[in-house]
């Protein structure tokens, strides 16, 4: 429950940035359009990157060598 709590905090954050870093009044109809672009390429590159991480990770040998 906590890691979910953690996640919805972490996305509700990034709303708050976007919002105030584009100074958007979300009561206009192209403001939230834009808002919601904004917010699509956020999470997009949000699993680009994590989808690299992961891949990178499970790549690697984390096994120690035998002698």
């Amino acid at each position: 429950m906590k890691v979910i709590l953690i996640v919805v905090k972490i996305f509700v954050i990034a709303a708050l940035l976007i919002i105030s870093n584009q100074s958007l009044a979300i009561s206009d109809s192209s403001n939230r359009q834009h808002f919601v672009d904004e917010y699509s390429v956020w999470i997009s590159h949000l699993v680009e990157n994590s989808l690299s991480i992961v891949s990178y990770v499970v790549k690697n040998e984390w096994l120690p060598e035998t002698r």
